[in-house]
């Protein structure tokens, strides 16, 4: 693995992390218009949709950031370029609990002004109009994706630097369970929940709802179609949270941040670690306890019960695979370097 200094591989990252907003962008966008009457979104839905995603993306984007920071420091794919006590050095734990959230939310906010304003300006253009996919993409991955590559850069630079002090000791270790489930689970299950609820927003809100929603077709708001995605949800929030916190346990590890509860029930031999198929158990049965229960939804269900049927179903999927998937990262990365 080659080693760089960092300023030199944050650069590298920023010019990946665009073109992975606008993969996202695009996706997003095109998901967007395909939701919407005629494929053309209002100035007001646009203005929602780059604003929403450009908070939603920045939440975990930030707390990502500082983590892959501290790894790529760790893994000596980043070398700092300057000494413990230069002043990018932080003075306070990044990762505990309330400052790493309570940054995440100040991000998301300023992200989301930031996207809100932009967003208006390209409304005002359209001068009433309604928006088209290209317009929507252009302003999805000018604003959300700007954001959120501006966002990464920041948070991988703090992270890489807070590395150094973690490493010497500069500050409390955290019990596994209390990190994984309190402090890493339930703040993410938390945005899922709030990020899928305002997202039924964006798919539903031209489609024809309460008693004429059977008799409207494909555009009818149906039980069936509430949950009729499900399966992307869980694909989605799968992958990315399996591997994201299973990142940040091993970092976590590594850093000397954590402490065992049971070392008994927490402890694995070097050369047999915990392997990942209790996450792909974990989505299978949350996928087929989700389609259960939306069975029990009405014919033509409100856009709030909607938004709560899939917000719910979201926040529970993204807790239980955030705390499993960081577990298993810790443990690992524990037996790894103890076996060492």
């Amino acid at each position: 693995m080659e080693t760089r200094p960092l300023p030199q591989h944050l650069g590298r990252i920023a010019v990946a992390g665009a073109i992975v907003a606008f993969v996202i962008a695009l996706v997003v966008s095109a998901l967007a218009a395909s939701r919407a009457t005629a494929h053309v979104l209002s100035p007001a839905a646009l203005a929602a949709v780059v604003a929403g995603a450009a908070a939603a993306l920045v939440f975990v984007g930030w707390v990502n950031a500082l983590y892959t920071g501290a790894a790529d420091v760790l893994s000596a794919e980043a070398v700092l370029d300057c000494g413990p006590d230069c002043r990018s050095v932080p003075r306070d734990d990044p990762w505990g609990a309330r400052r790493l959230w309570f940054g995440a939310l100040a991000w998301s906010a300023l992200a989301a002004v930031w996207a809100l304003a932009g967003a208006g300006l390209v409304a005002v253009a359209l001068d009433g109009k309604r928006a088209r996919l290209v317009v929507l993409l252009a302003a999805f991955a000018g604003l959300a994706g700007t954001a959120a590559v501006v966002v990464e850069v920041l948070g991988r630079h703090r992270g890489a630097h807070a590395a150094r002090r973690a490493l010497g000791g500069a500050w409390p270790a955290t019990s596994l369970r209390k990190r994984a489930w309190k402090q890493v689970a339930v703040p993410i299950a938390l945005g899922q929940a709030v990020v899928n609820a305002a997202l039924s927003w964006v798919l539903f809100h031209d489609y024809v709802r309460g008693a004429g929603a059977a008799a409207a077709g494909t555009h009818g708001m149906t039980g069936k179609v509430v949950i009729a995605d499900f399966v992307i949800t869980v694909v989605t929030l799968t992958l990315v949270f399996a591997s994201m916190t299973r990142r940040w346990g091993g970092t976590d590890a590594e850093l000397g941040r954590l402490t065992l509860d049971d070392a008994d029930a927490q402890v694995v031999p070097p050369k047999a670690p915990i392997g990942g198929q209790g996450v792909l158990y974990i989505a299978v049965l949350t996928y087929i306890v989700g389609i259960l229960t939306g069975k029990f939804l009405p014919t033509g269900p409100t856009l709030w019960l909607a938004a709560v049927a899939r917000g719910l179903f979201a926040g529970v999927l993204a807790y239980i695979v955030a705390g499993v998937s960081y577990t298993r990262g810790a443990v690992n990365s524990l037996a790894a370097r103890d076996g060492r």
